[in-house]
C-alpha cells in the first residue's frame, strides 16, 4: 500500500458504507452548488456531512501552502506541508466537490463520492504561467511543442461580456493520458452530463486548460458569437482512434464535464472548435454499470487505503483512479460490457505494478482480486498520538516518508491501524504527527518495517507550533509562498510579514477578529464567498455591475431594485443593497433611492452599494439602465413607441407622437407600414390618408 501517495483521483467511487444515510441533513441546494434546478444533480442523491483531508502540490510534487480550499459550504487552507482539513462539509451522497484556488495557479479541482471517516484528496495545480502574448484583432495561432495548439480570431470579451481592447497574455497547458500526473492534474473527475441530460463515464484522450489574461490582470474569455480552433495530439499509446471525437467542457460551478461539440481526427490530431474557455476533454462516452471490488493479499486479509486503476485495453485510454475504504473495498461506475485492465500500482517497491483483466460486466457486480507479488512486504503499522494533554488526538495527520514517496494519514480518535506495504530492500521510513486543534506536533520518528508487526506505540505531540503575533494563525501557516521563509509574506505590503503582523490584511479588522464563527480558526471564514479568506482579504464584500432593464416605456420607465437583487445578485451573500443617483450619495449614505424607481429616460446608471452583514464593509458599482428594444411587429417602431409616441434611440423610426398598434405593422390597412407614414408625416391611423 502507499498511503494517499499524491495520487487520488475518484471517479464516481462509492464506499460500500456510503449507502447509509445515517448522517443526512436537510439542506437547500444552494449551499452545496451555488446554484439551484439543475435536474442532472438528482444523480448524486441527498445532501449529507462529510469529513475530508488532503494536500495540494506544485507540478514539481512540492507542497504548496496557503491555497484556499473549498468544499460546499465548508473552506480550508493548507498548512505548510500542504495539508488541509474539513470536519464537517455539506456535499452530495454521491458527489463531493473539491476546489483548490491560490494565485499564480490556475483553479484546481476534485470531486469524489464521500464515504464514512474522512475522505482522503490529492490535487496538483497547475502554474499559470503566459507562454504568450497577443494583441485584441490580431488572428494568431498559440502552440505548444507537442503540437497542441489553438487558432485565436482576436476577439476577447470581459467576463462582463464588454469588448476587450489591448494585450491579451495566454496561458496553454496540455494534460495528456500518457503523464501519470494527469489525474492529479484534471479538474473534478471522468463524471460527465451528454446532450441528452444523461450521466456517462468517460475515458480520456487529452485536455487542455487555457486561461486569457488582460492587461491590468482581468479574466478573459474569446468574444460570444465567435470560435476558436482547438488541436490536440492523439496519444502516442492509443489505437485505431474513433474518426470523430465528442468534446467536453468542465462546468467550474457544478464540477463535471458537459458534451459540448465534437474533434475530427486529422492525420494524428484531433481538431475542433470550441466557444470559450475552461478546460477541455476528448473523451468517448459509455453507459455504466457499478462494480465493486475488494482488494487482499495473499493471506486473504482486506487491502485498506489502496491505490487501483482501472483503464480499456481496448481503447488504451486512461480510466479511472481511487482508494479502498477502510475495509479494501471500492466500488464504482466503470463501462458496461467492457473489459478492464485492473491495475494496483507500486505495490511494495516502486515501479512493482500489479496487474489483472476484469469484466466485461453488463449487471452490477461484486469481485474480490488478491494482490499477490513475491517482492511486496506488508506489516500491520499501529501507533497511538495524543494531545499534550494526554488525550487521543481528534483531528490531525501523520505525514509518513518511505519508499522515496511522502503520504499523509488521517488521524481522528488518537489510533493508528493500518496495513501498509513496503519493500523489502528498503524497511526505513520517517513519520510526524500534526495536532491540528492544538497547533502542536511530535518530533520526527524514524524507524524501519518489520514483519508482520511495526509498533511505534505512544507518541505525545507537544512541539509548540508557534503563532508570534497572536493572530490564531499558526506561523507555519502563514508562508503563504511555501518557500519555508516567513519574512517575504506580507500581504498588506505594510512591511511588517504576516507571521508579525495582527492585520495581516491590513483592513483595519484585527486577524484574530476575523474569526466571526468563533471556532479559534481565522482561516475558514469567507464571508463574502470570493474563495479568498477573510483575514488575507482587504474589501471582504463582493458586488460587480450590472446592466438590467426596465419595464415599461419613457416616460415611466420602471425599476424594481428588488427584483434586479434577486435577479442579478442571487448568487452573492451576505449583502444588504441600497441604490443611489450619485457616487457621492452611495459613499455617504444618503438620498437612497426607493426600492421602485420610475424613469423618465434621462437616467443612464445608477450606483448600488452592498454592505456585508457579517464585517459590514461596504463596496459600490455601477448598475446601467437601458431600455428594452422589442419590435412586435417588425414594423420598425418599437412597441413603447407605438404605445406612447415618444421617440426611442434604439429605433431608427420616429413615431411624431402617433399612437399606433404594436402588434400590427399596418394599423390603418392602407398597405403602408407605420413607421414609413409616421416618417412621410401622413397620419398611420387614417386609411385615407397615405
Amino acid at each position: 500500500m502507499k498511503l494517499l501517495k499524491l495520487v487520488v483521483f475518484l471517479i464516481f467511487f462509492i464506499s460500500i458504507n456510503s449507502c447509509e444515510k445515517d448522517n443526512n441533513v436537510p439542506l437547500n441546494q444552494q449551499q452545496v452548488d451555488g446554484l439551484t434546478n439543475n435536474a442532472f444533480l438528482e444523480n448524486f442523491g441527498d445532501t449529507i456531512t462529510a469529513r475530508f483531508m488532503g494536500s495540494v502540490v506544485n507540478e514539481a510534487g512540492n507542497p504548496i501552502s496557503g491555497v484556499t480550499i473549498n468544499i460546499g459550504n465548508s473552506m480550508a487552507v493548507t498548512d505548510v506541508n500542504g495539508v488541509f482539513s474539513i470536519e464537517a462539509a455539506t456535499v452530495y451522497e454521491k458527489f463531493a466537490y473539491i476546489k483548490a484556488k491560490k494565485n499564480g495557479f490556475i483553479d484546481g479541482s476534485r470531486a469524489l463520492v464521500p464515504t464514512d471517516g474522512v475522505n482522503q484528496v490529492a490535487i496538483m495545480l497547475l502554474d499559470k504561467t503566459p507562454i504568450a502574448t497577443i494583441a485584441s484583432g490580431q488572428e494568431l495561432t498559440i502552440g505548444l511543442p507537442n503540437g497542441t495548439s489553438v487558432n485565436f480570431s482576436g476577439d476577447f470579451e470581459t467576463d462582463l461580456g464588454y469588448v476587450y481592447q489591448g494585450d491579451v497574455q495566454v496561458v496553454l497547458k496540455h494534460l495528456s493520458p500518457e503523464d501519470d500526473n494527469m489525474a492529479l492534474q484534471m479538474p473534478g473527475s471522468l463524471i460527465a452530463e451528454n446532450v441528452d441530460g444523461d450521466l456517462r463515464v468517460l475515458e480520456t484522450y487529452g485536455m487542455i486548460a487555457v486561461e486569457l489574461i488582460g492587461e491590468n490582470g482581468e479574466a478573459l474569455n474569446i468574444a460570444e458569437g465567435t470560435v476558436a480552433q482547438v488541436s490536440v495530439p492523439v496519444p502516442s499509446h492509443v489505437t485505431n482512434p474513433p474518426a470523430i471525437m465528442p468534446l467536453w467542457h468542465f462546468d467550474e460551478v457544478y464540477g463535471y464535464w458537459k458534451e459540448d461539440g465534437f474533434a475530427n481526427l486529422e492525420g494524428n490530431k484531433y481538431v475542433g472548435e470550441v466557444s470559450h474557455f475552461s478546460f477541455w476533454n476528448w473523451d468517448y462516452p459509455y453507459p455504466s454499470v457499478t462494480v465493486c471490488i475488494t482488494l487482499v493479499d495473499d493471506n486473504g486479509s482486506p487491502l485498506p487505503n489502496q491505490q487501483l486503476s482501472l483503464y480499456s485495453p481496448a481503447l488504451n485510454s486512461v480510466g479511472t483512479y481511487g482508494y479502498t475504504n477502510s475495509n479494501g473495498v471500492e466500488c464504482g461506475l466503470v463501462p458496461q460490457d467492457d473489459m478492464l485492465t485492473l491495475v494496483v500500482p507500486d505495490y511494495g517497491c516502486i515501479a512493482n505494478n500489479f496487474s489483472t483483466s476484469i469484466g466485461p460486466f453488463n449487471t452490477d457486480t461484486n469481485i474480490t482480486i488478491t494482490v499477490s507479488d513475491g517482492n511486496a512486504l506488508t506489516t500491520n503499522f499501529s501507533g497511538i498520538f495524543n494531545d499534550c494533554d494526554g488525550n487521543p488526538a481528534t483531528n490531525g495527520y501523520v505525514q509518513f516518508y518511505y519508499n522515496n514517496t511522502t503520504s499523509i494519514v488521517p488521524v481522528t480518535n488518537g489510533v493508528l491501524d493500518l496495513v501498509i506495504d513496503y519493500c523489502g530492500t528498503d524497511t526505513s521510513f520517517t513519520a510526524q504527527f500534526f495536532d491540528l486543534v492544538n497547533g502542536q506536533s511530535t518530533d520526527v520518528i524514524s524507524g524501519n518495517f518489520s514483519s508482520p508487526n511495526t509498533d511505534i506505540g505512544n507518541q505525545m505531540s507537544c512541539v509548540d507550533l508557534a503563532d508570534t503575533d497572536g493572530d490564531g494563525v499558526l506561523d507555519f501557516n502563514e508562508d503563504l509562498n511555501g518557500n519555508n521563509n516567513l519574512d517575504d509574506d506580507d500581504t498588506d505590503q505594510d512591511g511588517t510579514p504576516d507571521y508579525l503582523d495582527v492585520d495581516d490584511d491590513g483592513d483595519g479588522i484585527n486577524t484574530i477578529d476575523e474569526d466571526y464563527d468563533n471556532d479559534g480558526n481565522p482561516m475558514n471564514e469567507d464571508s463574502d464567498g470570493d474563495q479568498i479568506p477573510d483575514y488575507l482579504d482587504e474589501l471582504d464584500v463582493l458586488i460587480y455591475e450590472s446592466e438590467v432593464a426596465g419595464s415599461g416605456c419613457v416616460p415611466n420607465l420602471v425599476y424594481d431594485f428588488d427584483a434586479i437583487i434577486a435577479q442579478v445578485y442571487s448568487g452573492l451573500i451576505n449583502n444588504t443593497y441600497a441604490f443611489y443617483l450619485t457616487e457621492a450619495d452611495a459613499q455617504a449614505d444618503v438620498n437612497p433611492i426607493p426600492n421602485t424607481y420610475t424613469d423618465d429616460g434621462s437616467t443612464n446608471s445608477v450606483f448600488v452599494k452592498a454592505t456585508n452583514t457579517i464585517t459590514n464593509q461596504s463596496d459600490i458599482a455601477m448598475v446601467y439602465f437601458y431600455e428594452e428594444y422589442i419590435d412586435s411587429d417588425g414594423d420598425g417602431l418599437t412597441d413603447c413607441e407605438e404605445t406612447t409616441g415618444v421617440n426611442s434611440p434604439n429605433s431608427n423610426c420616429d413615431p411624431n407622437g402617433n399612437i399606433t398598434d404594436p402588434n400590427n405593422a399596418d394599423s390603418d390597412g392602407d398597405m403602408v407600414d407605420d413607421c414609413v407614414e409616421a416618417q412621410q408625416g401622413t397620419d398611420p391611423n387614417d386609411p385615407l390618408d397615405f
